[in-house]
Parts: C-alpha cells; structure tokens; sequence
C-alpha cells in the first residue's frame, strides 16, 4: 500500500472535544462542539500542513466503568457525548480539498453490506478520500447499545471480523472499474457482465450483492485496522493497507513491525502492503517547558482524571482498586474485560510493570503515545529515528492534547516546514484520492 519512503501524517480528532480538552486555552470554547465550523478551521489547517488524513475513532456508547455510573463520565467530559461523524466529513471534505478521511465502524456491530456501501458513497462524496478503520470493538457498554447482553469472546468479534472485512472487500469489487457505459446512443448505462453477485453464506453473514454503487474512484477505500494483540496483527495481516498503533519506545514500534511484517507473509502478502501510522504527541518546546505546561494541565484536573480515563479505556473500575497497585498485577484483570489489552500490555513492559496504577494514571493524561518533545529540528530528529528503526513504511499519527488545535497548529506551522525542507514529507498534495497521496 504505501510504496513511498515518505513520512505520512495524519491527526486523531477522537476526543478532540473531550477528556478535559475542551477546559484549556487554545480550545473551542469558542465554538460549539456539534456545529461544522471548529471541524471546517480543523480541515483548513490540516490542507495548509499537508496532511494526509484526518481521523474519527468510535465508541457508541456512554462509559460506566469508572465506579460503575455514567456520573464521571457525564460530569467531567470524558468520552462524552459522541456523536456519529459521517455528516461532518462531507463538510470538512469541501473545505479542505486535499485531506483524506478516516471513519471506524466495527465489524461486530454492523453490517458487511451498510459498511460496503456508506463508504463506497462517502468515497464518492469526498472524491476519492476515505478509509474504513474496522474495529472489532471492545467495551461493554457499546456492546449492550447495539443489543447484546455482554461484550462478545474476543476468538469471536475476531473471527467476524475476518468474514466481515473479505465481505467488504468482495462488495467492492462487485463492481468492475470499467462497468460504467453511459453510452446514450444505445441507451446502455452499465455492462451487467461487469456486475457480479456474491451469494455469501458465511458462519457469520448473508450478503447476496452486488452493490449498488458507482466504482469506487480510488479503487477501493482505504482500508485501515488498528488491533495491537496477536489477534489484530493477524487480521490486519489479512486485510489491511494501513494500521494504527500506539507504542511508546522505538524499541516497541520496531518490534510490533516485525510482528505485522510476519503476519502479512503468512498471508501472502508483502510488508510494503501494509504501513504504519505511529501514535506520537509533537511538543514544541525545552522539556522543562513542556513539563511545566502538563504539570499545570494535570494538577487542574481531579485527582482520580487518570484513573476515570483507564476505566473507561481499559473496562477496569479504577475506582475499586488500590493506586498502589502494580501494574505488572492487573494484567490478569485487564484481559478478563476483552479489551484493550495489547495497549496495556505494551504500557507494562515500556513503563515497566512496578509502576503504580495511580502513578501510570497521571502519565496516561499527557503521555498517552510516544512523546517528541523539543525544536522543530530536535522533534524531526526522533520522528526519523522511529521512522527508519520501522522500515520507513508508513508515518505518524498525532495522538491527544492539551489545546485543541492549538497543538496541532503548532505542528503544522513549526513541526511540517522542517520535514518537508529535508525532503521527509511530501510539500504538495499529489493527486486527487487519499490512495494517491498515501503512495506519494
């Protein structure tokens, strides 16, 4: 899939309404979360940088985690509220004419045949700029949002999701490139030849097809996947062009290559089929002044912030365990919640599994990814040391902040100069379609 050398950069904007986000200066207090003009300003900025994609992760629930209400959740902002972002980035797309899109649906909850179709029609809505990050969804509460009484055996929202995503790829494809005729002499719009069937009856789906829409005017949506257990470098292996992943030393991110690099062969595939895009948080600044800023940013916050953002990413009531606890003990607890675990098992062995919960909590609310921190040209400095210590195949996705966008506009305007003056990241959009500029 990315067949450049390049860095390839992208912005997370989950929770840029959210865990406390939305109290700091630099924020949107100006504008109101739920209307297009703070996304719109974010879409313009993200053109100007060259940027490559703008992403939207997903959670249909309201978490109940933390001492097992929505109270903290509600109260502080914390994952909360989420709305569904499918018609912002028609919106977003018109203003920023060279950005790509990405949007999570999971496989455990919907459809193969509504995924196929949504994003074929949004890939033709923004011109050829979307990606599907598929995610087999890990929390209970989104679980009983979507009917079911418990959140499903990890083996199994696997299991699906592997049928799900050949299902998708099957549906686009049911539709030949070529298959438009629009020839109005003979009246023919389409060649039926070119329209295939799928009849799938599968363990877990029924999809007959084909799907009803237009060739896909990049191929096919970009297919994304962001699961960091065996399970997910497995189906990501299998399926997709781009994964996410959060590892917070360059010794993890190479190892977490070389275990994706294996799962791609073992399907036949090569490791240029599938890039990286590298969680990492880009601080402008001496790391005395960075220090001072998140020392100020935790210390107006609760003292159990970090604790409520675990619970809620993790499916452990924090609120129930003793912050002395190690974290090398809650291993056992955090698998049983058939969540997140690669995160957390990875958060064990970078931080080292003696660190307290409590202490790990206060981390998590500035740390939540690879931290570079200092000049434009020290932060470009460790971005390529990550890059070329994992192939050179992919690039880097900001994670969190402190200021929304502020953070982000400070990369943009310090951070992105410099990679593009040393010829690291492209200075100009190369074409029309997200697969376009992701292969540039």
């Amino acid at each position: 899939m990315v067949e450049s050398t390049n860095i390839h950069l992208a912005v997370d904007l989950s929770f840029y309404h959210t865990d406390f986000v939305w109290r700091e200066p630099g924020g949107w207090q100006g504008y109101r979360y739920y209307g297009p003009e703070f996304y719109k300003d974010i879409a313009r900025l993200a053109n100007k940088g060259v940027i490559d994609m703008l992403f939207f992760g997903e959670a249909a629930e309201t978490p109940e985690n933390y001492g097992g209400t929505h109270d903290a959740a509600v109260r502080l902002g914390m994952r909360w509220p989420k709305h569904d972002m499918t018609p912002m980035i028609p919106l977003m797309a018109d203003a920023a004419p060279g950005v790509g899109f990405g949007m999570t649906m999971s496989t455990t909850y919907h459809n193969p045949f509504h995924v196929a179709r949504l994003f074929a029609s949004m890939d033709w809505v923004t011109g050829g700029r979307m990606a599907w990050n598929s995610v087999t969804s890990g929390y209970k509460n989104e679980a009983a949002n979507w009917g079911f009484d418990e959140l499903l055996p990890k083996s199994t929202r696997y299991a699906m999701a592997h049928e799900h995503m050949d299902v998708v790829k099957k549906l686009w494809r049911s539709v030949e490139p070529d298959a438009i005729v629009y020839d109005r002499v003979s009246g023919e719009f389409a060649d039926p030849a070119k329209v295939h069937l799928l009849n799938h009856h599968g363990e877990y789906f029924d999809v007959r097809g084909p799907l009803p829409v237009m060739p896909s005017p990049q191929g096919q949506p970009i297919v994304i996947q962001a699961g960091q257990s065996p399970e997910g470098l497995d189906l990501a292996g299998e399926h997709a062009e781009m994964q996410f992943a959060i590892n917070r030393t360059v010794e993890s991110m190479a190892e977490h290559r070389r275990g994706l690099d294996e799962a791609l062969i073992r399907h036949g595939r090569s490791p240029r089929d599938c890039g990286v895009l590298w969680s990492v948080r880009a601080r402008v600044g001496t790391r005395a002044e960075v220090a001072e800023r998140d020392r100020r940013f935790v210390e107006s916050l609760p003292p159990q912030a970090g604790m409520i953002q675990l619970s809620n990413l993790l499916g452990v009531d924090f609120s129930k365990v003793d912050g002395s606890t190690k974290l090398g003990d809650m291993l056992e607890q955090v698998a049983e919640q058939r969540g997140h675990y690669g995160f957390f098992l990875d958060a064990v062995e970078t931080s080292g599994p003696d660190m307290t919960v409590e202490e790990f909590g206060r981390v998590y609310l500035t740390d939540q990814a690879a931290t570079v921190v200092g000049t434009p040209a020290q932060i470009v400095d460790q971005l390529e040391e990550m890059h070329d210590a994992t192939g050179r195949n992919g690039g880097f996705i900001l994670e969190g902040c402190i200021a929304a966008p502020d953070e982000m506009r400070e990369f943009v305007e310090f951070v992105v100069p410099e990679l593009q003056r040393r010829g690291l990241s492209k200075s100009s959009y190369a074409g029309d379609t997200l697969r376009e500029n992701l292969n540039s």
